[in-house]
């Protein structure tokens, strides 16, 4: 890599990253860490803060004669590639404090670790992590994968207003009443006119119907009977993550023809 660099990209600085050479000698410095109190926090710091080289070497030469580290056969490896992962040595190029691969070593990490298989598509693995659910309610875990993260934040939202109405059986099997619940020692005169009715609401789980004008009323009576899913016929796809599943033209750059009769090239559309 050191060789092809310089000849496939003739303008750009290699850097080593900071995280795989700390990861090398962790076992290493932990040791220090424990021998010596101040020792992490001073070495630390000298990886940090010096501004030029000639600093940098002046503070490491101060620490590792404070520790007796001159001998250290370790610490002598640790150093030996200094100019090519300390920030003092690259203060004529602009790296944004970007020190390591942190950000691509993190997905790494959790496909080296095996839990997900190496042959996962990214785009699959992130479908499937699902929001973390406010209850375990089938009803909203149902929600929260079907949804858009957005989108179930939103329902959330609502669920969480749901819980100002409390709901009651009629005579119908099918049908509640749903009522603003006033919080205790609140007066009824002082309650709004709208909190003061009961509004019935169609409910019937075994054929997943469910009636209302004010979609809260819903929520609560979700939350009365606790249904094992949502049902699909009021979920709108737009807001689903499958919302591209089926997309009105191929992805292939040539002519496709929609369903109305138009022809377009799909990618130059998305472009346009």
């Amino acid at each position: 890599m050191a060789k092809a660099i310089p000849q496939s990209f003739p303008n750009t600085v290699h850097k080593l990253c900071r995280w795989h050479i700390m990861k090398k000698y962790r076992e290493y410095l932990a040791l220090l860490y424990k021998k010596y109190k101040t020792f992490k926090e001073e070495f630390t710091a000298i990886l940090n803060w010096p501004l030029m080289p000639m600093e940098f070497e002046d503070a490491r030469a101060e620490l590792v004669h404070k520790y007796n580290l001159e001998n250290d056969q370790m610490m002598m490896q640790l150093w030996s590639d200094r100019k090519m992962w300390i920030s003092a040595y690259y203060k004529n190029s602009f790296c944004a404090r970007m020190t390591s691969t942190q950000r691509s070593e993190s997905m790494n990490h959790v496909l080296k670790k095996g839990f997900v298989k190496g042959t996962q598509n990214l785009h699959k693995f992130a479908m499937r992590t699902n929001p973390v659910t406010k209850t375990t309610y089938g009803y909203e875990e149902d929600m929260s994968i079907k949804y858009t993260r957005a989108v179930y934040t939103g329902m959330r939202t609502r669920m969480r207003k749901a819980m100002l109405f409390r709901a009651k059986r009629t005579t119908e099997p099918t049908k509640y009443l749903v009522y603003y619940h006033n919080k205790p020692g609140h007066d009824d005169e002082e309650r709004f006119s709208w909190s003061k009715h009961e509004f019935q609401v169609v409910a019937d789980p075994e054929n997943e119907i469910y009636e209302c004008l004010f979609c809260l009323h819903i929520m609560n009576i979700l939350d009365y009977l606790k249904p094992e899913k949502f049902p699909n016929k009021y979920i709108l796809k737009r807001y689903t993550k499958t919302a591209k599943s089926q997309p009105t033209f191929d992805t292939r750059d040539y002519n496709t023809t929609a369903s109305d009769g138009r022809s377009r090239l799909s990618k130059q559309d998305i472009l346009l």
